[in-house]
């Protein structure tokens, strides 16, 4: 749905209805009710450029295990690490200036953070999926830098955990440049 790329605030509630709506029950139909309530309270909230903001991509990465219900697989590094360079691929596009937009992955796990900079795999490494070295080759080429953020300043949370309002209003004015 466009809705999730335009308003991240709402992309999770519409991504677990997504996972359920093949059931549908009175229950689902309230949550989409509610959503559509809520878009239209906040009719004039959106993502904002801002001018002058910078051409470096910041990519809030949640280091999940098993987070999928559905093939128990943690998707949300690796998605997030291919969404930037997608990205920072159509800048360059539309605008070559920006071919050297560096990717800054920020994330909270610092045992993600360690296998990332650490060239060398331990016996207690070696089921890592290969698909994981591809963000290590990234990390080493430089076309990608990796820093430790706080649990508290993980904006990714607003996009796969239930939040409270307060935290969920933190972060969506975070994510989306809004007066904080």
């Amino acid at each position: 749905m466009w809705t999730k790329l335009t308003r991240p605030d709402i992309a999770l509630p519409l991504n677990k209805l997504q996972e359920i709506g093949h059931l549908p029950t009175r229950r689902i139909w309230n949550a989409l009710v509610r959503i559509m309530s809520y878009l239209n309270f906040t009719q004039d909230f959106g993502i904002t450029y801002v001018r002058g903001s910078g051409l470096d991509l910041s990519v809030f990465v949640d280091a999940s295990y098993a987070d999928n219900e559905v093939d128990r697989r943690s998707t949300t590094g690796l998605a997030g690490v291919k969404e930037a360079l997608f990205v920072r691929g159509v800048l360059s596009f539309i605008a070559p200036e920006t071919s050297g937009a560096k990717i800054k992955v920020l994330e909270e796990n610092k045992g993600a953070l360690a296998l990332i900079e650490n060239p060398f795999s331990s016996a207690r490494s070696k089921h890592i999926d290969v698909r994981f070295h591809f963000i290590r080759e990234l990390f080493k080429s430089g076309k990608i830098t990796a820093e430790y953020v706080p649990t508290g300043e993980q904006h990714a949370d607003m996009l796969t955990k239930v939040l409270g309002r307060e935290k969920l209003e933190y972060h969506r004015k975070a994510l989306m440049n809004l007066p904080m």
